[in-house]
């Protein structure tokens, strides 16, 4: 009989806490809403980070990867709440799911991962480490559109 999957809280908060530290390397000390932030971590690797909402105590970013070469449907894109009070940042859409469940059942209708939010936030802290440990330079600070 199989073990039925249940979240890992403890781990789960660590990691939104590394990847809020980690994101705020990538940010200026102050950013608002509606700016952008392109930059470069290695040739034909660039990423955006576009502030759409602000607050005291949240913001809300689209972390994407921009690549001229690659069609839209293969560039990563996530949401990611930060919650500043808390010092945490989750992802809360990746790609075509744009509310993350703690848990899916497995097998599900839209394949999803049992640990499918684990999963995405696992991939967000992946970037942010492959971001920082390539160097970046800020290219471009812009107003968004979204």
């Amino acid at each position: 009989m199989t073990k039925k999957y249940a979240p890992d809280l403890p781990r789960f908060m660590r990691l939104c806490e590394t990847n809020y530290m980690q994101l705020l390397k990538l940010l200026p000390n102050q950013f608002f809403a509606q700016q952008g932030y392109r930059f470069s971590a290695g040739q034909n690797i660039d990423y955006q980070i576009d502030v759409l909402e602000q607050s005291r105590y949240t913001s809300l970013l689209k972390v994407q990867q921009i690549c001229d070469i690659q069609p839209d449907f293969m560039r990563p894109v996530i949401r990611v709440r930060l919650y500043h009070d808390a010092r945490l940042a989750e992802v809360c859409a990746s790609q075509h799911i744009f509310h993350l469940q703690p848990k899916y059942d497995y097998p599900n209708d839209k394949m999803h991962h049992k640990d499918e939010k684990l999963q995405v936030n696992l991939f967000l802290a992946d970037w942010l480490k492959f971001c920082i440990e390539h160097g970046y330079c800020r290219q471009q600070i812009f107003k968004t559109n979204d």
